[in-house]
């Protein structure tokens, strides 16, 4: 049994030893310390605070929900989800066991000066044949529902459950939490019961047979406007970075077509038909059916392009992204007017408005949420903060900011990564510097990543509750897994092995052109030392990776998370250890490799030697190539799916042969 903190979280085991609990609940029986411990980890996120006293054991068709709340869809799922948990009828004349779900009264003022309090709520045992479920709100009340939905649940039979004796106060530390893009929407149920509760997607926008602009829903995103408000989602369509949606908005208006710029997505915030068009796009997005909130992305890449060059723009003295900013902030008031009503505006910054984003957020208003998205800053695995200090900043300044981080490795190549030291680090960054928002990017689907975007749906509830290590075994305790101990030591093994390698852009940079390829900057003597991060932003291929020690380090842990996952014997996890393996190898391999090649080649007297490196760089390759297609294979929910390892492996592929060339052409490698 591994020994496990206790920290912020309070964590309360009460056996026998407390008599007078037992007196008061005579017909329950008391719970031993590794019961309840073990029984505990079945909830996720970790409530802040949980008392575990004693069980009683009652006929699942025997237990009474009765709500006292007022009807919303979010208490009424709260309580169509118990039902369907305990299957009693309505008219249950004679229950043994009665959860009822309460909305505000006295058992709720503690909660009001709890943080995040609309999401806070209690479960109380008042008495050993009821529970009472008790919160500010319909969402808080769902979330105590979530909480003794997960703690049944892990004792249910056929036609008995198991009933926890209990106290339990909860609230989160961050106040929305959730993914954008890929596939949340097929997820929603999934991501609720994590209390995850926020979800956005990009709007199909255009023009019309009428050549009338037009926003709405992309085809098959429709759960999230029918499923996810029941489960307490907030959905925010999105409009798409200006740059690349404008073409739409310059076919319906010519002159709006920015002046002197290179980019033809380049848009003149002095013209009102800009102000417009977004406000047309607002309206018919707020007017999708509980939809209360609309993110607008800015101009991502100018590729080096200036903006608008006219002179009512020049003569404003204000550089273009406060201009775009001001044309939202413009379109959201125009939007409102029309519509009546009032919405929340969520802006996202991008790499694009870098350079003047302090002057971009004095122009909107305390009340728009901000999002803080820079492609090269937000989607690393660096292990070092992510956040730039007037980030924070603002975010002390009392506005909601929020990030867009990657949960998945890399953005754009998919490859396996079970993270909990590396999310952690994220969560924790994220928190400590008093961010609101999580629109975490889990990439190319959901399912690829549950255990880090669980992982985040932990930390960004809770902080200071579960150590990763304590995270890794109690989700390999939810999934059933026979050994989680075992699992718990391979996550801390193999985790930080590809966190070092991810974060050094090992292999994807090798798309990355415009740096070269390892292998041209090894033939040219170009590699860079140990730890070094190109421009802040192009790690390849050891950025994460400080010490000669740290790598030698990683070698021999990635030996050994190979060997403990087929101790474990489960195949996704002895797929990824392999791959992981094979990078790290590879890494190695390169880095000796680095020491020995020179501008004239290689010295006869190291000739031996550097054969057998180049040989174990193509061997770690290729067992990394073997491995990542099996991994996908495990993750995937059906056969006929989409795959997404092709790309990666035609990555491999062209490294085993860049390498095996450059070392024919220094004359010593022979296959």
């Amino acid at each position: 049994m591994p020994k496990h903190r206790l920290s912020m979280t309070i964590l309360f085991i009460v056996v026998s030893s407390f008599f007078f609990v037992k007196a008061a609940l005579a017909a329950s029986s008391t719970l031993t310390a590794d019961e309840a411990t073990n029984w505990i980890r079945y909830t996720v996120p970790l409530p802040k605070s949980i008392k575990l006293f004693a069980k009683v054991t009652v006929p699942a068709d025997k237990v009474k929900i009765v709500c006292d709340a007022p009807s919303d869809l979010v208490s009424e799922q709260a309580v169509k989800e118990l039902k369907e948990l305990f299957g009693a009828p309505d008219d249950l004349a004679s229950p043994q066991f009665t959860i009822t779900l309460t909305i505000k009264g006295p058992d709720s003022e503690p909660l009001k000066n709890l943080k995040n309090s609309d999401q806070a709520y209690r479960i109380i045992t008042p008495d050993e044949n009821n529970i009472k479920l008790v919160a500010l709100t319909s969402r808080g009340l769902y979330y105590a529902a979530k909480t003794l939905q997960q703690l049944v649940r892990a004792k249910k039979t056929a036609n008995e459950v198991t009933m926890p004796i209990l106290e339990v106060t909860d609230w989160p530390d961050m106040q929305k939490r959730g993914l954008w893009g890929t596939d949340n929407f097929a997820h929603l149920k999934w991501l609720a019961d994590r209390k995850m509760n926020l979800m956005e997607q990009i709007s199909a926008l255009g023009v019309d047979e009428n050549g009338k602009l037009f926003a709405r829903l992309k085809e098959g995103r429709e759960p999230l406007i029918t499923e996810g408000p029941r489960y307490g989602i907030e959905f925010s369509p999105v409009i798409l970075h200006l740059e690349q949606s404008s073409g739409h908005i310059m076919q319906v208006y010519p002159q709006v077509k920015g002046k002197g710029s290179t980019h033809q997505g380049v848009m003149c915030y002095s013209q009102p038909e800009v102000v417009d068009a977004l406000a047309e796009w607002m309206v018919q997005l707020a007017s999708l059916p509980n939809v209360t909130s609309i993110d607008t992305w800015m101009t991502e890449n100018l590729a080096g392009a200036v903006g608008c060059q006219c002179e009512k723009c020049k003569m404003s003295g204000k550089p273009w992204p406060v201009l775009e900013a001001r044309a939202i902030v413009n379109a959201r008031r125009k939007a409102q007017e029309r519509l009546g009503r009032k919405f929340t505006l969520r802006v996202m910054t991008a790499e694009s408005t870098e350079f003047c984003n302090f002057q971009v957020f004095r122009e909107l208003p305390p009340d728009v949420e901000l999002v803080y998205y820079h492609s090269l800053l937000t989607y690393n695995t660096f292990r070092r903060p992510m956040l730039r200090k007037y980030i924070a900043d603002e975010a002390a300044r009392g506005r909601w900011v929020g990030v867009v981080p990657n949960l998945s490795p890399t953005v754009g190549f998919c490859e396996p990564f079970t993270g909990a030291d590396f999310i952690n680090y994220r969560m924790n960054e994220f928190i400590t510097k008093g961010l609101s928002g999580l629109l975490g990017y889990a990439t190319p689907r959901v399912h690829y990543y549950r255990f880090n975007v669980e992982a985040a749906a932990e930390w960004t509830w809770n902080l200071r509750g579960r150590t990763p290590r304590e995270f890794a075994y109690s989700y390999a305790v939810r999934q059933g897994w026979k050994d989680p101990e075992k699992f718990a030591q391979w996550s801390e093994t193999v985790g930080p092995v590809g966190w070092d390698v991810f974060g050094s852009g090992f292999p994807n940079e090798e798309l990355r052109r415009s740096i070269g390829t390892v292998a041209q900057r090894l033939e040219k003597c170009e590699l860079p030392p140990l730890g070094f991060i190109l421009w802040d932003a192009y790690p390849s291929p050891w950025g994460n990776i400080l010490t000669e020690k740290q790598l030698n380090d990683d070698v021999k842990a990635a030996a050994q998370g190979v060997k403990l996952a087929k101790e474990l014997g489960i195949d996704s996890l002895i797929y990824e250890s392999l791959l992981i393996d094979g990078y790290i190898r590879a890494i190695k391999a390169l880095y000796e490799l680095k020491q020995i090649v020179r501008p004239y080649g290689v010295p006869a007297i190291r000739k031996d030697l550097a054969n057998y490196w180049f040989r174990y760089y193509v061997s770690g390759l290729e067992q990394a190539r073997a491995a990542l297609p099996k991994w996908e294979e495990t993750v995937m929910l059906s056969k006929t799916d989409p795959r997404f390892t092709g790309k990666p492996v035609e990555v491999i592929d062209n490294m085993i042969k860049e390498m095996t060339d450059v070392a024919k052409r220094l004359g010593f490698y022979e296959n």
